[in-house]
């Protein structure tokens, strides 16, 4: 990490620190700003953790009133947003526990294209959609504690202390499920293809 992401961190950090001490006077305009900022950070790991879109703006809502009622737990030992990413995990997989099965995952392909470039042509659009399902079918038949680990490491661009606290476990846990979701993506990835060829085989 360079030294401008750290002072941009700091300054994240400070920023979160004034609205949160807002939020618990009761200051409804900071909590505003709160929302605004973070509930980007929590609908994009809702989706790519496999919630649909309905669902997933009904699991924003309540990690937000879940953040509203504990804010003053939040003692600060980690930035806001770490937190906040333990509090969605912990509602995502409460929602996939009793909801069952789950439905598609946002693919990072298709959402950077659609942020980074404003008309990327229908040749672009068509590759993004075809990795976006390539990725979609790999993720939702990974195994959730390697899914977590993947998608908030290689997706979210967490570190492996953040993930560690989001998740509740050791760092040491967090490589190691790390290595092994990564194997298992590989292994999903070629027994697909593997599918495929011996589909247009046949």
């Amino acid at each position: 990490m360079n030294v401008a992401v750290r002072e941009d961190s700091a300054q994240e950090g400070m920023v979160d620190a004034d609205w949160l001490s807002r939020c618990r006077a009761g200051d409804k305009v900071a909590w505003r700003q709160l929302y605004d900022l973070h509930a980007p950070l929590v609908y994009r790991l809702c989706r790519r953790m496999g919630l649909s879109d309905e669902r997933t703006a009904d699991v924003c809502q309540d990690v937000f009133m879940r953040v509203y009622r504990n804010l003053g737990r939040f003692r600060g030992d980690a930035q806001f947003s770490t937190w906040l990413y333990r509090i969605a995990i912990n509602e995502v997989s409460r929602t996939q526990r009793e909801g069952g099965v789950r439905r598609m995952l946002l693919s990072l392909v298709g959402h950077e294209v659609q942020d980074t470039d404003p008309d990327p042509g229908p040749e672009r659009r068509a590759q993004a959609s075809e990795a976006a399902e390539v990725l979609e079918q790999i993720l939702a038949r990974m195994k959730p504690k390697k899914r977590s680990v993947f998608v908030l490491y290689e997706l979210e661009d967490l570190t492996t202390e953040e993930i560690a606290h989001v998740l509740g476990c050791g760092v040491e846990t967090v490589k190691s499920r790390l290595r092994h979701a990564r194997a298992e993506f590989d292994r999903l990835h070629k027994q697909r293809s593997l599918i495929l060829v011996k589909g247009g085989r046949a």
